[in-house]
């Protein structure tokens, strides 16, 4: 399996090592180290600022100025203490679980918590400069000998064979939204709008590697979208459950959830507040279908 994905520890020698020309295009961002995020500095670009304020909520260890970030990850990265609750979640859910594969890995927020809790996981991004900020950031969380990185659409990816060799106990993707933009819509179309594929080819390709899927989605998800995909794929008796998960007191996304260990499993009373209110019975949009669903409030 080592010759389908790059070892974290030896991202860049082993880049260099199997394909030059790609090795070629990062070089440039390596030599001027232009991707390390000095803490103290601000970005140059002012729409960064407001993200650049809450830093220390996008990685902790941001001040060791050992974290690295491409323009788009700073928006896009998600916060580490709602990274660190998907990883605890799956980890109470299946405590047997040994292989996670966390899909469009961006700037590894999600595959760094996930590899402190699990001894193998892989990322899979098409952004050779986001593999790099999560193999260099893994190092700063010590957890790179846990994580592999492939390079590649997940269009592509999720048809070859070897995915299925791997044993995947469960796979978690936060699918690129689209940018900030998408708060700019009433309801968010996860057909249309989800890159880089719609919500039923997207949990369909995912479905062929693992029965456990976690999806983390915009606040402003179709709801009505979400039952007739579950639906769709996997009958009508199947169920798909949401959190709502606040961070600040300011409501951050969704997580749609798949699988039984993931879907029965119930947390304590102190991981949610309204708890299994259907979801129009929620302060959220009104939306024709009703899925379990749950708050999880990062600040208890």
């Amino acid at each position: 399996m080592g010759k389908k994905f790059y070892h974290a520890s030896h991202f860049k020698h082993t880049l260099k090592k199997r394909s030059h020309n790609r090795y070629k295009r990062l070089e440039p961002l390596i030599k001027d180290d232009s991707l390390r995020i000095l803490s103290h500095v601000k970005p140059t670009d002012s729409s960064l600022t407001k993200y650049w304020r809450f830093r220390k909520n996008l990685f902790s260890k941001i001040d060791s100025n050992g974290i690295y970030m491409t323009h788009e990850l700073w928006f896009s990265v998600t916060p580490e203490s709602i990274a660190s609750f998907f990883a605890n979640f799956v980890r109470a859910c299946m405590p047997e679980a040994q292989v996670i594969l966390d899909v469009f890995c961006g700037g590894g927020g999600n595959t760094i918590q996930f590899a402190k809790q699990f001894p193998k996981v892989y990322g899979v991004d098409f952004s050779l400069e986001h593999l790099y900020c999560t193999a260099q950031n893994a190092k700063v969380y010590e957890v790179d000998d846990r994580i592999w990185l492939k390079y590649g659409p997940w269009e592509k990816i999720c048809h070859e064979k070897y995915l299925e060799d791997i044993k995947v106990d469960c796979i978690f993707a936060s699918p690129p939204w689209g940018g900030p933009n998408y708060l700019k819509k009433d309801i968010y179309d996860l057909e249309t709008n989800l890159q880089p594929m719609g919500i039923t080819k997207l949990l369909e390709s995912m479905l062929k590697i693992s029965k456990n899927i976690i999806l983390f989605l915009p606040r402003n998800s179709d709801l009505t979208q979400l039952a007739n995909v579950t639906r769709k794929l996997l009958g009508r008796d199947a169920k798909c459950r949401v959190l709502y998960v606040k961070e600040n007191g300011h409501l951050k996304g969704i997580v749609a959830i798949w699988g039984d260990a993931l879907v029965s499993y119930e947390s304590g009373p102190e991981a949610t507040t309204e708890k299994d209110k259907s979801c129009d019975e929620q302060d959220e949009p009104v939306q024709k279908e009703t899925i379990p669903a749950s708050f999880y409030d990062m600040d208890g």
